[in-house]
């Protein structure tokens, strides 16, 4: 049994005090014996000096402190250059130490007009809690990349995410749905970690809407999308084991089948 923290922090103020936030929930996740903790997309940003790379070094430095401090397994985004191009990366540590980065393969058109390249790797990290994916934001929205995922074996899938409140939108309550369905075809579970306040970006107003899915069902979700809360939820991995072993969606796949799925988009 594995025990699994959703941290919805406050997103969009001062840098300290978005630390701040982070850190208040760290330590109270800790202390109610969290193992795995998610922070969410671009949990340490300012809109007060908001610059493409602002904070990384900091944010990085961050992780891998409470990781070591907590002896914990925690996952925070940065913008980081890499070959003259600039991407929206999800690093994961594990007692101090980098385990392992996951860039985000389907940044949105606000993003990309701020200079953010798409990804190209689909990555599973090796750790002391199993096998761990990160599905950066809009990636959860992409059955795809969920499924690759799958077929790699992840126990545990890690969602950063900032999201836009929009009062005419009539699918909130039905988006849940996407990460049981998610957990359910991928046998895995799925943990959602929203930030409140504002986006970086846009500016808009930022909503939590937090949750930790099984393939049974939502295990926990936010009680309130604009306040700081906690999530938390004991992940069974040998329940998960004896799941996927009856998944036959994962075993009888005919993938030459979907070779439509790699063309390119139609126009």
């Amino acid at each position: 049994m594995v025990k699994a923290a959703s941290l919805q922090t406050k997103v969009g103020e001062k840098s300290s005090e978005n630390f701040k936030s982070a850190e208040k929930l760290i330590e109270k996740s800790v202390s109610l014996g969290a193992q795995i903790l998610c922070l969410p997309e671009y949990f340490s940003f300012s809109l007060e000096n908001f610059e493409i790379t602002s904070y990384s070094e900091e944010t990085l430095q961050f992780l891998s402190d409470n990781s070591k401090k907590y002896d914990v397994l925690i996952v925070g985004n940065t913008i980081e250059e890499i070959d003259d191009r600039y991407y929206n990366v999800a690093s994961l540590y594990e007692d101090g130490d980098l385990v392992g980065k996951q860039v985000k393969i389907h940044p949105p058109k606000g993003e990309r007009l701020w200079g953010i390249s798409c990804g190209r790797d689909i990555e599973v990290f090796e750790t002391t809690f199993g096998k761990i994916g990160v599905l950066v934001c809009a990636d959860v929205l992409y059955p795809e990349a969920c499924r690759i995922l799958g077929i790699m074996g992840a126990d545990i899938v890690l969602n950063p995410v900032v999201s836009m409140y929009n009062e005419k939108d009539i699918t909130k309550d039905a988006r849940d749905s996407i990460f049981v369905s998610r957990s359910y075809d991928n046998s895995y579970f799925l943990i959602k970690t929203g930030g409140v306040g504002k986006t970086p970006f846009s500016r808009l107003k930022a909503v939590g809407r937090s949750l930790i899915s099984a393939p049974w069902g939502i295990l926990k979700r936010y009680k309130d999308e604009n306040r700081e809360e906690v999530l938390i939820a004991d992940l069974d991995l040998d329940l998960l084991k004896e799941i996927r072993e009856e998944n036959y969606s994962l075993t009888d796949r005919n993938p030459e089948a979907y070779y439509k799925l790699v063309k390119d988009n139609p126009s």
